[in-house]
């Protein structure tokens, strides 16, 4: 049989676990090898369980039909040595041997740094304002927002990265690849299998189940370069990624919380333990050392407007499509802070520019 519907069905018995699944295709000797092991040698060697769960999806005609249930729904699925399948979750321990994807899917094989921002799923609004802000200026660079599509600060993150121009975000999903969970996010669940990548270990129809998330966990700090948490308990599946992030070397920041504050205990803590404190979304940028995305064609398209005055001109023309902090604002053009503040009201009043998060602008598109 095609290796790539061997690998598919390895995607399939996915629920008996990755690290279980591993010891035995190591037993054996790889997934070809899996596929050809006689029936008693399974029953013999293996739990009723495992074998009963290998041997009742062992069907070439089942895995077909399964493949093209998948296509119906514009779902696809990666392996290792899959042309899509990203090199950094190659690195991890406990790498998925199949992940379900749906959405622009050839772009994980481009060269964003991913940043996971994850956090509480009951998050204060100043939590939300935090991810939003985070987010919407991360995404102004040449990375990907990745997260866990979960309410709170999951989500505020990743809407905050898809209303940005050209933003990239990667949802991975602890339940199955159809399914969005919680359903409070299902607008923002089919925005990102259109404009982002929706990633699963699990397949058509699996419900979401508490095991399953801090499994999730690792694929999420696995496909980044550095993670932020923003508001967590000090016992949360946020803490848990932080921790799979330093086992497999990546980055981790968190934001400072107010003492007293239960979802601020995780974040603090993180902090004592030596992660890095981050107020600002430029504490990032300095750290990863990020380049903006090269947007000249929106630099090209700046026609001159008659509502504007030369200043507001010059303005405009500096910003392009990117989201701009003050300060990078009166760097790249030459005139008083204060003579730049004061155009910056005139024209987010005038509806030229807006400000997605505080002290940072973006030129109104359209």
């Amino acid at each position: 049989m095609e290796y790539d519907l061997i690998r598919l069905w390895l995607g399939m018995i996915s629920d008996m676990g990755n690290a279980a699944l591993g010891r035995i295709l190591d037993y054996f000797g790889g997934p070809e090898e899996l596929w050809n092991v006689p029936e008693h040698v399974l029953r013999e060697t293996l739990t009723e369980k495992q074998s009963e769960r290998i041997l009742c999806t062992r069907d070439e005609k089942k895995i077909i039909v399964y493949k093209n249930r998948l296509k119906e729904r514009n779902i696809t699925y990666i392996y290792p040595g899959h042309p899509y399948f990203p090199e950094v979750l190659r690195e991890i321990p406990d790498c998925p041997f199949l992940l379900y994807a749906k959405g622009c899917v050839e772009t994980l094989k481009t060269d964003r740094t991913g940043i996971a921002i994850v956090g509480a799923r009951k998050a204060s609004a100043y939590g939300k304002e935090m991810a939003e802000q985070f987010a919407s200026v991360l995404a102004g660079y040449r990375t990907g927002i990745i997260s866990g599509l979960a309410a709170g600060i999951d989500g505020a993150a990743q809407r905050a990265a898809i209303n940005v121009e050209n933003g990239f975000t990667v949802a991975v999903l602890g339940c199955g690849i159809n399914i969005c969970y919680p359903k409070e996010n299902y607008n923002l669940f089919e925005r990102i299998g259109h404009q982002g990548v929706i990633l699963s270990e699990y397949g058509l129809d699996i419900e979401p189940a508490a095991w399953r998330f801090p499994l999730r966990n690792r694929i999420i700090s696995g496909l980044a370069k550095g993670v932020l948490v923003v508001e967590a308990q000090k016992k949360s599946g946020s803490l848990i990624t932080a921790d799979q992030a330093l086992e497999q070397g990546r980055e981790v920041y968190a934001v400072p919380g107010r003492i007293g504050d239960r979802n601020s205990e995780g974040c603090n803590h993180l902090i004592r333990q030596g992660a890095m404190l981050v107020t600002d979304p430029e504490d990032i940028v300095e750290d990863l050392k990020l380049e903006r995305r090269i947007l000249a064609a929106g630099k090209a398209e700046f026609r001159e407007d008659s509502r504007l005055t030369a200043l507001e001109q010059k303005i405009c023309a500096c910003m392009g499509r990117e989201v701009l902090h003050i300060e990078e604002i009166c760097a790249r053009v030459d005139q008083p802070p204060a003579r730049i503040l004061t155009a910056l009201f005139d024209m987010e009043r005038k509806g030229i520019i807006r400000q997605p998060v505080r002290y940072y602008f973006a030129v109104t598109q359209g």
